[in-house]
């Protein structure tokens, strides 16, 4: 198929949760089809990954816009009565990009990567569109709204209102949209679930390698590190990170005095970057590959409170064999059956003592880290969710057996107890790229 890709950004290197699904996405249809990809960004990618890319497709395009001149822009659509999401990603020159492509190549079909892309997609002949919603994007600045104070919070409830006024139009005009998962999917309106699908994020498990003990058990670390990996500046990883910090860490401190916290992301907020400076706290950034952090770590925490998408992180923790304390949120992102492939606790004093747990104990510790693995390799494998793209790109319409169902299991979670006692069990048994030949 001639496919056409549009993406609010430049999706390499993979390193933001969005980048691991769009990246995923781009490598897995342009090996199999002719792929054009589109996308905007803040600043020109750097000449090392424009051409990893353009190795991969027909033909890039990135149109770069400064962000504050997009805030411009979007402050412009705001007046207007639209959303700032509108005009923040709305440019001329990537509609004319879009025109010019749709005369001399004619495609089949077209990938709309965020609804921020929709506008670019309808200008596009092709006869079959799959919008690749991910979350929806309504519900998370109500959340966002939620969260902070005036006046910010009336702008954010604003912001929520009206793209809950344009999403209907956006999902009507493709024939299939997509969401990380069911909580997703029940957030948009009855009337547009018909036209929607669930499609996990994915992930190359086969890249996280697993080093064993002789008996076979996914082999930890010794020394008491505990992680936490994410983008450090989205406010609900902040907020994570400062009530771990506040309320968990130092309970954790307080059992095991040689405890490490490393927290592990791009840009780190100032209220992340103050936990640095506290005993036994490390702050890394940005770093180019998670894997070798991920190796470190004992136990993988994701703290975050919000009912905000999937913890993509969370997943690559899980194909790492990352034992896992999570919350009840961050638990009801994912798929799994019972048991869960981590320990799941809401209040603080009971996702301390897990992970005291698991930092002291080996057997649970060696059980949760396969079933992690497990997991990951039966939900979360990255082809077997690209290759569902790919079916509603070509026209094949997916069964509904194929489909999560709407009772399915990430609504359920063991009690801390009853999960203890069945790991301890099973522990014990702007550029323009040029063609691709």
């Amino acid at each position: 198929m001639k496919i056409l890709m549009l993406a609010p950004r430049f999706p390499y290197p993979p390193i933001r949760g969005d980048c691991l699904r769009s990246w995923g996405e781009v490598e897995y249809l342009a090996q199999r089809h002719d792929l054009w990809l589109a996308c905007v960004d803040r600043a020109c990618p750097p000449a090392a990954q424009l051409a990893h890319v353009r190795e991969r497709c027909r033909d890039v395009a990135v149109v770069v816009r400064p962000h504050l001149a997009s805030l411009a822009r979007g402050g412009l659509s705001w007046v207007a009565g639209r959303s700032l999401m509108e005009g923040y990603f709305g440019d001329e020159r990537l509609a004319a990009i879009a025109r010019r492509w749709d005369e001399a190549v004619g495609f089949e079909a077209v990938l709309t990567f965020s609804p921020a892309m929709a506008p670019y997609a309808a200008l596009v002949r092709a006869q079959r569109r799959v919008l690749d919603m991910n979350d929806v994007e309504s519900a998370r600045w109500r959340a966002q709204a939620a969260c902070s104070a005036v006046p910010l919070r009336w702008l954010y409830a604003l912001e929520g209102r009206r793209l809950a006024q344009a999403e209907p139009a956006w999902v009507q005009a493709h024939d299939t949209t997509l969401l990380v998962n069911e909580r997703e999917r029940e957030k948009l309106p009855a009337s547009l679930r018909d036209r929607t699908a669930v499609v996990r994020t994915g992930v190359d498990v086969a890249r996280y390698d697993v080093a064993r003990t002789d008996g076979g058990a996914p082999a930890l670390p010794h020394r008491p590190v505990v992680g936490f990996v994410g983008s450090m500046s989205y406010p609900p990883n902040v907020r994570a990170v400062e009530w771990f910090g506040r309320s968990i860490w130092p309970r954790v401190r307080e059992a095991i005095p040689e405890a490490r916290w490393l927290i592990v992301g791009r840009q780190p907020a100032r209220g992340v970057r103050r936990w640095g400076r506290r005993p036994g706290v490390a702050v890394t950034g940005r770093v180019d590959d998670v894997r070798p952090y991920l190796a470190r770590m004992r136990v993988f925490v994701c703290p975050v409170r919000e009912q905000v998408g999937v913890q993509t992180k969370l997943i690559e923790a899980l194909a790492a064999a990352r034992p896992a304390v999570v919350t009840p949120q961050a638990a009801a992102g994912l798929d799994y059956d019972d048991p869960p492939p981590f320990l799941v606790a809401g209040a603080a004093e009971e996702f301390a003592a897990a992970v005291v747990r698991l930092l002291r104990d080996d057997a649970p510790a060696r059980a949760l880290a396969a079933r992690a693995r497990a997991i990951a390799e039966a939900r979360y494998d990255a082809d077997a969710q690209w290759q569902r793209i790919e079916s509603w790109l070509g026209g094949v319409r997916v069964a509904p057996s194929q489909v999560l169902s709407h009772e399915a299991s990430w609504t359920r979670h063991q009690p801390l107890g009853a999960a203890w006692a069945e790991l301890a069990n099973q522990g014990r048994a702007l550029s323009v790229g040029s063609r691709r030949d």
